[in-house]
């Protein structure tokens, strides 16, 4: 996330999501992609808190990275504020009270044979094979994650 996009049409998407989410497992911000100098704003414009740990029940992830999942097989697999990896999303969902992940994903990779929506069909394959449930929200270029299977737990807080 960049500071310069804060309060964009996407917070307007983010404020939805955490409202979706806020009785069934609350939605909480990857600190990794939000700059320390901002989260406070982000939080109050998207009404995401951060997550400064694992809460004690149900919670939802957001991964806000400024362009989104890397393809998988692509040579560059690398992680940074930029981009986030199918597998660190696979392992976000199989953290025992994770109920959903919510990434943002803008990236296309245009030197790729593949198109942008086989593209995300590729993700979201790769997510399948992993035993994983996902679709896109392509409005906003949202990609959600869900787990396979749901789990009863109660609510507590992440910082």
């Amino acid at each position: 996330m960049k500071s310069a996009y804060v309060g964009d049409s996407y917070d307007a998407v983010k404020r939805l999501w955490q409202q979706v989410f806020a009785e069934w497992a609350p939605l909480y911000a990857n600190r990794q992609f939000i700059p320390d100098d901002i989260q406070s704003e982000f939080t109050c414009l998207t009404g995401v808190p951060m997550l400064c740990r694992t809460p004690s029940g149900p919670y939802s992830v957001l991964n806000d990275p400024d362009t989104g999942v890397r393809l998988p097989d692509e040579g560059n697999q690398s992680e940074s504020r930029k981009h986030i990896m199918l597998a660190t999303i696979c392992g976000q969902l199989r953290q025992e009270a994770a109920r959903a992940v919510v990434t943002f994903d803008q990236s296309d990779y245009r030197h790729s044979k593949l198109k942008l929506d086989e593209q995300r069909r590729t993700k979201m394959r790769y997510l399948a094979a992993s035993g994983l449930f996902a679709f896109y929200y392509v409005s906003h270029d949202f990609f959600s994650h869900f787990p396979a299977r749901i789990r009863d737990r109660s609510f507590g807080s992440a910082c």
